[in-house]
C-alpha cells in the first residue's frame, strides 16, 4: 500500500501558537498511566495542544493522523507500524493485524523489549469504528508495556472499556472543560490573530462569547481584525458556545470569516474544500488559477484555518470544521467539477486511490473503472489485495455487478478474505456476464478453482486449473501461476504428492522468471509443507528463507505478501524447537496475511502459534488463537481447514490433560476426513482413553499410505504415537522399534517438536532408543527436562461444546440488554453505537458462545452464569 507520508508527521508548530503550560503539566503527569484520552468537539485545539506538547518531550514520539479510510484493519495496521518505525521506537518491529490482535501483540512484545520510552499519538481517533481495530487498541492498553504511553485524540469517546480502565487508574483524561481557553490564553490567541495588542474589555467580551472555544475565538478575532464584527457589548451575535451537532454557531462564525474575504479568495476556498490535502499545483488544477502557491501563503499568514502538513510547507489542509462549512456552501454542480479536475490531476500522477475517490464523487464512474482496470494486475502482483478490494468497494454496487471482470475480481478478493457467501455471489454474477472469449476468463476460472478447493472438490479444482493453463499457454500472467498453485494443492489432496511438488516447483520458477513475487511466495508457501511431509525439512527452510530474501523486501521493509512464506517458515522453526524465531515469524506472518487479505495461511499460523503458546504455559492464549481461527474458517466455509482447526483444539486439550474436552471437540467434525493430522489426534485420544489397540488400528493404514507416498516426515509422528500405543499394550520391543524408526527419520533434519509435544510419557521410551542417534536423542531429553508442564485452560467450558471464549465489556453489555428483549436499534441507542456495530458484536457473541441466535445466546449465558 502507498502510504501518505504527511499522515505520519507531527503537525509543525504554527506561527503565533499559544503556549498552554497548564495543560502541558497535566499531560506530563499523565505519562505514569498507559493511556491519555483527549476528547472534545471540533475546534477546541486538541491536535494543536498535543502536537506542541509532543515536540517538547524528552522521549521519542510517534504520530498518526487518522481518517475514515483508515477504518480498515489492514490499512490501520500499515500506518500504525509505519508511524512507530518512522520514529525508530522499535529495534525490530514485528510488522504485521490478526489477525489484528496478533499485530498488536507483536508491537507490545517489541516495545516491552525496547530501551527507550515512546509516546504514540493517534489523532482523529473518532474516525475509527471498526470493532476489530477497537479491540486491538483495547488489547494494547490492557497489555501496555511500561515504556509506552498511548494518546488518543478525538471528538468523542471511543467504544473502548473506559469504565473498567477508569476504575483501574489506567487512563488520564482531558476534555472540553480543560481545553477551554482561560482569559489569559484567549488574550494571547487574539493578539496572534489580530496582530496587535487587544484591549482587556475586548478580550473579556470575546472570551465570554466564545466560552473558551478556540475555533470561536479565532473566528471572532478574524472578524474584529477585518472589521466585519464589533467587539463591544452591542455586538448582535449570540454566545458562541459550541454543542456537537449544532451547526448554527459554526455557520454564523464561518460565514463571518468567509464574508470578509475578497470574491477571489472566497472562490478559492470553496473550490479547494473538496480536497483532503492541498498543494499548489493541485489547487491550480482544481481552480484554474496559476497563483495557488501565493494564495495558500496568504491564507496561512491570515490564520484562515489552513495549516501545514509538513515542515517544508508543501502540503496543507483546512481545519475540519472550516472545511465542513465550505463544503456545505459549495454548489453540488461546481463540487462535481472540482472533483473531476482533482481526479484528472491525481490520474496524471498515478495516484489510483485518490483518482478513484474523486472520480466517484464527480460521477465519472468510467474513469474510476478504467483506473481500477489499469492497476489491477500490478496490484495483484505486488500483493496489494486489501487496497484493491477497498477501491472496488468505492465503486457503486451496480457498476461492479454490471462489469463481469470487476465482479470476478471482487469475488476473488472476498474469497481470499474469508467472506465465502459474498464471494460466491460475485462468482455467479461474473460467470453469467463474462463471454467465453474474454481475456479475464482465466481470472474467473482461477477463482472458481479456489472455491472448488475450499469446498472439498479437488478434482473439480484440478480441472478448472487445467483450463486456465490451456487458456494462458506460455503467458507470464499472475493467474497462470495461481492456477499452478491450485493444481498443486489439488494433486496433494488426491494423494499425488510427487505430482504436487513437481507442479509447485514449476510455479515457483514461473513466478521468479516473470517477476511475479506474489505467485512466487504463494507457491513457496504451498511447497514448503509438502517438502516437510516428505522428510526434507532442511530444504523447506532454505526455500522459504531464500524466497523471503529475494522477493519480499522493498527498501528494507518486508511486504504484506511476505506472510505467505513467513507462516510456513515459522511452522518449520517451531518443529525444530527454535521457538523465539518461530514466534516472531508466526506473529509477523499472520498479521501480514491479514494485511494481504488472505485467510488460508492465517489459519495455519494460528494453529502453530496456539501450540507455541501451550509450550510456554499460555494455554488460554493458545485456545483464544484457535477460536479466532475457527471463526475465520467457518466464515470462509472451508470445511477442510475447519476440521484441522477443530483437531488442533482437541490436541491442545489432550496436551493439558483435558481428555473429556478433547473428545467433545472432535465430535464437531461431522465429515469423513483424509487428514493424517486428524487421524493422529484421534489416535492420541484413543491412547489417552486406554484404547491403544484401536489407536494402532487407526494409524496402521495411514502409515502404510505414507510409506507408499514417500512421506517420511509425516511418518515420524505416526511412528511416535504407534510406539506409545504399543507401550500401553505391553509390547515394549515393538514400541522401541517403532520409536527408533521415528528417531532415525527425524535426526538428519532436526524434527524435534513431534517428540517433545508428546510430553512426559515419551521420555522413558526415548531413553531406550538413545543408541539410534545418540546426540539427537540426548538433545531431545535435555529439552524435555527443561520444558514447563502445560497448564489446563481457565476458560469457561460447557458440557458438549468444550471451551467458550470470554466476552468483551461491550459484548457483555449487549448480552444483558438483549436478555431484556431489546431490539438491535434499541441496544444501539442505549449504548450510543451504530446498529451495524451492534450486529457485529452480536455475531461475535454467537461465535464465542457457540450458538446460532439470540434465544440460544441468552440460554447459554445463563448456563455460564454470565447473566
Amino acid at each position: 500500500m502507498r502510504l501518505v507520508a504527511t499522515k505520519l508527521l507531527t503537525p509543525p508548530e504554527r506561527q503565533g501558537q499559544v503556549s498552554r503550560a497548564r495543560l502541558f503539566h497535566r499531560l506530563d503527569g499523565a505519562l505514569t498511566r498507559p493511556l491519555t484520552l483527549v476528547t472534545a468537539p471540533a475546534g477546541f485545539g486538541k491536535t494543536t495542544l498535543v502536537s506542541a506538547w509532543s515536540r517538547q518531550l524528552p522521549v521519542r514520539s510517534a504520530w498518526l493522523t487518522l481518517d475514515e479510510d483508515d477504518d480498515v484493519p489492514g490499512r490501520f495496521l500499515d500506518y500504525l507500524i509505519a508511524a512507530v518505525r518512522a520514529d525508530e521506537t522499535a529495534q525490530t518491529l514485528l510488522e504485521s493485524s490478526t489477525s489484528v490482535p496478533a499485530v498488536v501483540a507483536a508491537l507490545v512484545n517489541d516495545l516491552a523489549a525496547a530501551t527507550d520510552d515512546v509516546v504514540l499519538v493517534l489523532d482523529d481517533f473518532h474516525a475509527i469504528g471498526e470493532p476489530e481495530i477497537l479491540d486491538a487498541v483495547g488489547f494494547l492498553v490492557d497489555h501496555c508495556p511500561q515504556r509506552l504511553h498511548l494518546v488518543l485524540v478525538g471528538r468523542s469517546e471511543p467504544d473502548l472499556p473506559l469504565a473498567r480502565w477508569r476504575g483501574r487508574g489506567l487512563v488520564a483524561e482531558i476534555g472540553a472543560a480543560q481545553l477551554r481557553f482561560s482569559a489569559d490564553e484567549a488574550a494571547a490567541l487574539l493578539r496572534s490573530v489580530i496582530g496587535a495588542e487587544v484591549g482587556e474589555s475586548t478580550v473579556l467580551e470575546l472570551h465570554r462569547r466564545a466560552e473558551g472555544w478556540a475555533a470561536g475565538l479565532q473566528m471572532l478575532g478574524i472578524g474584529v481584525r477585518d472589521g466585519t464584527s464589533a467587539a463591544g457589548p452591542s455586538m448582535s451575535a449570540p454566545s458562541v458556545w459550541y454543542r456537537s451537532g449544532d451547526r448554527y454557531v459554526l455557520d454564523y462564525l464561518a460565514s463571518e470569516v468567509v464574508r470578509g474575504q475578497s470574491g477571489d479568495v472566497r472562490e478559492f476556498l470553496l473550490h479547494t474544500s473538496v480536497l483532503d490535502r492541498l498543494t499548489p499545483s493541485l489547487c491550480d488544477a482544481v481552480t484554474g488559477r496559476r497563483d495557488s502557491d501565493q494564495v495558500i501563503r496568504e491564507l496561512e499568514r491570515a490564520n484562515l484555518f489552513l495549516g501545514p502538513l509538513d515542515e517544508a510547507g508543501e502540503w496543507h489542509r483546512y481545519h475540519g470544521l472550516f472545511a465542513d462549512y465550505l463544503r456545505s456552501e459549495l454548489d453540488p454542480v461546481q463540487a462535481a467539477r472540482c472533483h473531476a479536475r482533482a481526479a484528472a490531476w491525481f490520474a496524471d500522477r498515478e495516484f489510483p486511490a485518490e483518482t478513484i475517490k474523486h472520480a466517484v464523487a464527480a460521477g465519472d464512474v468510467e474513469l474510476a473503472v478504467r483506473t481500477v482496470r489499469s492497476v489491477v494486475e500490478d496490484q495483484v502482483r505486488r500483493g496489494e489485495l486489501a487496497s484493491l478490494l477497498s477501491w472496488l468497494n468505492r465503486l457503486p454496487g451496480e457498476t461492479v455487478r454490471s462489469h463481469a471482470d470487476l465482479a470476478g475480481f471482487k469475488g476473488w478478493l472476498l474469497y481470499l478474505a474469508g467472506r465465502a457467501d459474498e464471494a460466491e455471489t460475485f462468482a455467479r454474477i461474473a460467470d453469467a456476464g463474462m463471454p467465453a472469449d474474454s481475456p479475464d476468463r482465466a481470472m474467473l476460472l482461477s477463482f472458481q478453482a479456489y472455491l472448488a478447493l475450499s469446498q472439498g472438490e479437488p478434482a473439480t479444482a484440478a480441472a478448472l486449473a487445467g483450463e486456465v493453463l490451456d487458456l494462458l499457454g506460455d503467458s507470464t500472467s499472475f493467474f497462470r501461476a495461481a492456477a499452478m498453485g491450485v493444481l498443486g494443492q489439488a494433486r496433494r489432496l488426491t494423494g499425488d504428492r510427487r505430482g504436487a511438488i513437481e507442479v509447485l516447483r514449476a510455479a515457483v520458477r514461473l513466478g521468479e522468471r516473470s517477476g511475479n513475487p506474489l505467485s512466487t511466495l504463494e507457491a513457496t508457501g504451498y511447497l514448503a509443507p509438502l517438502l516437510y511431509a516428505q522428510g526434507r525439512m532442511r530444504e523447506a527452510v532454505l526455500l522459504c528463507e531464500e524466497a523471503l530474501d529475494a522477493h519480499a523486501v522493498v527498501a528494507g521493509r518486508r511486504l504484506p505478501m511476505a506472510g505467505l512464506a513467513e507462516v510456513p517458515l515459522g511452522t518449520l522453526r517451531y518443529e525444530r524447537d527454535e521457538l523465539d524465531d518461530a514466534k516472531k515469524l508466526l506473529v509477523d506472518g499472520i498479521a501480514r496475511c491479514e494485511q494481504l487479505g488472505t485467510t488460508s495461511y492465517t489459519l495455519l499460523g494460528l494453529r502453530t502459534l496456539a501450540r507455541l503458546h501451550v509450550v510456554h504455559g499460555e494455554t488460554d492464549d493458545g485456545l483464544r488463537a484457535l477460536l479466532a481461527a475457527r471463526r475465520q474458517a467457518d466464515a470462509a466455509e472451508d470445511h477442510r481447514r475447519t476440521a484441522l482447526v477443530i483437531a488442533t483444539i482437541a490436541e491442545l486439550h489432550l496436551r493439558t490433560g483435558n481428555v473429556a474436552a478433547a473428545e467433545q471437540v472432535l465430535l464437531e467434525i461431522d465429515q469423513p476426513s483424509t487428514s493424517d493430522y486428524e487421524q493422529l489426534v484421534r489416535a492420541r485420544l484413543l491412547v489417552a482413553r486406554n484404547r491403544p489397540r484401536s489407536a494402532v488400528d487407526t494409524l496402521t493404514g495411514v502409515c502404510a499410505r505414507a510409506v507408499e507416498q514417500g512421506r517420511d516426515g509425516s511418518r515420524i509422528g505416526m511412528l511416535t504415537v504407534l510406539a506409545l500405543a504399543h507401550d500401553e499394550l505391553g509390547d515394549a520391543a515393538q514400541a522401541r522399534e517403532l520409536l527408533a524408526g521415528a528417531v532415525e527419520l527425524a535426526a538428519p533434519d532436526g524434527y524435534r517438536r513431534t517428540f517433545l509435544d508428546e510430553g512426559a510419557p515419551l521420555v522413558p521410551l526415548l531413553r531406550d532408543v538413545r543408541a539410534t542417534a545418540p546426540g539427537f536423542v540426548a538433545d531431545l531429553l535435555d529439552r524435555a527436562a527443561a520444558a514447563p508442564r502445560p497448564r489446563a485452560s481457565e476458560l469457561l467450558t460447557v458440557e458438549g461444546i468444550g471451551v467458550v471464549e470470554t466476552l468483551t465489556d461491550t459484548q457483555q453489555r449487549i448480552l444483558t440488554l438483549i436478555a431484556t428483549g431489546m431490539s438491535n436499534r434499541e441496544v444501539a441507542e442505549k449504548l450510543f453505537i451504530t446498529v451495524g456495530t451492534t450486529k457485529w458484536h452480536l455475531n461475535q457473541i454467537f461465535g464465542r458462545l457457540q450458538v446460532r441466535n439470540r434465544t440460544e445466546a441468552v440460554a447459554r449465558a445463563r448456563e455460564l452464569h454470565l447473566l
